[in-house]
């Protein structure tokens, strides 16, 4: 596990920016990385950011493992956190439901990299991705979206990953 990291808000006026709800954290950790990184696909390791309980205005890189899954299987003190939001880079490809070839992201013609940065309260889950090609345009998605990652960022924040 990385040191406990506190990290400041990207807005210039910490008092300007929303800290509560899914989509708020969702949007202040992508910025936040967004800012500190030369290549916005380029990110060696997962990322786990914590906001603890009873703070609103304190991010913390918690942890960071190259493989997002096991960083979340060993960081099983979720309880003192009031939200969390889980960075990672890879691909993405359109789904073709015709394609019977099951072929991965990364191995399809019209791939993309992306960044995507998931985060979850008490109150939801939110996603912000961030494509090739257009990188300072984020997606906010304000509902959980479909994939491997938000399915087990939700079962970390219940208690139940494994």
């Amino acid at each position: 596990m990385t040191d406990h990291v506190p990290t400041p808000p990207p807005s210039a006026d910490p008092d300007s920016r929303p800290f509560s709800g899914a989509v708020a954290v969702a949007r202040w950790v992508d910025d936040m990385v967004h800012g500190e990184l030369r290549e916005p696909f380029v990110l060696p390791e997962a990322r786990l950011y914590v906001i603890p309980t009873g703070q609103s205005r304190q991010v913390l890189l918690y942890d960071s493992d190259e493989h997002p899954y096991l960083l979340l299987e060993r960081t099983n003190d979720h309880a003192a956190f009031s939200a969390a939001a889980l960075v990672v880079t890879g691909w993405c490809a359109p789904t073709d439901p015709t394609d019977p070839s099951g072929r991965r992201p990364s191995e399809h013609p019209s791939r993309q990299r992306v960044r995507i940065t998931v985060a979850i309260d008490d109150r939801g889950i939110a996603t912000v991705m961030r494509r090739d090609g257009a990188p300072d345009e984020p997606e906010v998605m304000d509902d959980r979206g479909e994939g491997d990652l938000p399915d087990a960022l939700e079962r970390w924040w219940r208690g139940v990953l494994g």
